[in-house]
């Protein structure tokens, strides 16, 4: 140990709360979400984006694994460096005995020791602790590029790669659907606009918090009433229980591909680039063998730096119907109900659901599982069967 990092200690403690505790926070209208005392994600709603997402997400362990690399692997294009993003609310600095000021969020900072929960930074000659920040090293969502071409120059390219910028709608985890009475909510030709986000549980395992959304016509009318609760467990399960309604008028959910819980994975975990692995449950290996699939679930695995990490997304068997998966090697990777014949290249009829005013509401449920390694060493089909055993309200 350093003599930085044992003053550290000596100064701040471990501050590491017993194991199995999910935390909720309210930043404004987002909500920051820890798992014993480390950052997970953040639930992200800004009146600059066309709908509310998850992200940064992280895999757990990201402070150890910086810890055991810093200053021995370098960045390029698909492999982070001894790099945090700062959370939203920022991240207080720590200065010896004193805080010293808040480091605003979305700052990108390198860090330059580690002394668990805490990490030195030596541009602001002071400290911030991991519950604020979210290490490059497990990150498992694609970071949002705003500028493409500053991108290219940060990455010493000669171009704004695509990989950088394609898609410009994939951001973190998020929920919509294209074909909404004929309006792209999933390319963000329309407007999901977040009316509330409610903490219900605020420390636990899970934790949970309920949001409502309202999916916005032409107009900027509501037409579709989201109301979605997320339970948020310590082994980074998410569970997501979705209701939709009509809001005003009769709302149709036509037949397409682009839908519905979604995830885009970073660059370097896309099976494009580094193989995979994406497997279902019934064994089918690969992306383009298990799109269009139904399942009970489908894992995809790949590295960030020199870790392996996955995702997994899990369908419920009360679901009004089997749901397909959206599963690219590109990185992107979500699952839906509502696209019968896209998915199956027309073998199948469309079935669009209808919903009326006052009439009845579509409800689904579905999960999300980050982990690290593969699907085996993750142990998914343990985790699909504790997802199973979540009560329903």
């Amino acid at each position: 140990m350093t003599r930085m990092m044992a003053l550290a200690v000596c100064l701040f403690g471990t501050s590491l709360l017993g194991a199995g505790e999910v935390e909720l926070t309210k930043v404004g209208d987002s909500v920051k979400v820890t798992i014993n005392d480390e950052f997970f994600s953040t639930y992200v709603v800004d009146a600059k984006w066309k709908k509310p997402f998850f992200e940064p997400v992280t895999a757990s362990g990201g402070i150890e694994v910086l810890n055991s690399e810093l200053g021995i692997t370098p960045a390029d294009e698909y492999s982070p460096g001894d790099t945090v993003i700062v959370s939203a609310g920022g991240a207080m600095l720590k200065v010896l005995d004193e805080t010293r000021g808040k480091v605003p969020a979305g700052e990108e900072l390198t860090v330059g020791d580690v002394a668990e929960p805490w990490m030195w930074i030596p541009e602001k000659d002071g400290w911030v602790h991991q519950r604020d920040v979210a290490p490059q090293k497990a990150i498992v969502t694609r970071t949002i590029v705003a500028d493409p071409e500053e991108a290219a120059r940060r990455h010493k390219l000669e171009r704004a790669d695509p990989l950088y910028y394609d898609h410009p709608h994939h951001k973190g985890i998020w929920v919509a659907v294209d074909k909404v009475n004929d309006i792209t909510f999933w390319n963000e030709g329309g407007v999901i606009k977040n009316q509330s986000t409610e903490i219900l549980e605020a420390k636990g395992n899970p934790a949970s918090m309920k949001v409502v959304n309202h999916w916005l016509d032409a107009d900027g009318q509501p037409l579709v009433n989201e109301e979605t609760t997320i339970h948020i467990f310590d082994n980074r399960l998410m569970v997501y229980d979705i209701t939709f309604s009509a809001a005003g008028s009769e709302v149709t959910f036509g037949d397409t591909k682009e839908g519905l819980f979604g995830i885009r994975l970073p660059n370097s975990m896309r099976e494009s680039v580094a193989g995979g692995p994406v497997v279902n449950a019934d064994g089918t290996e690969g992306s383009g063998n298990a799109w269009g699939k139904t399942s009970a679930w489908v894992d995809y695995a790949g590295p960030v730096g020199t870790q392996q990490y996955g995702v997994t997304l899990m369908d419920h068997p009360d679901n009004f119907r089997k749901s397909r998966y959206h599963v690219r090697n590109y990185g992107l990777f979500s699952i839906s109900p509502f696209g019968e014949s896209a998915y199956t290249g027309g073998e199948q009829e469309a079935q669009p659901v209808t919903l009326t005013p006052g009439g009845e509401s579509v409800s689904l449920r579905y999960g999300l599982y980050v982990h690290k390694g593969d699907s085996q060493a993750g142990k998914v089909p343990e985790v699909y069967e504790q997802f199973l055993s979540v009560p329903k309200e």
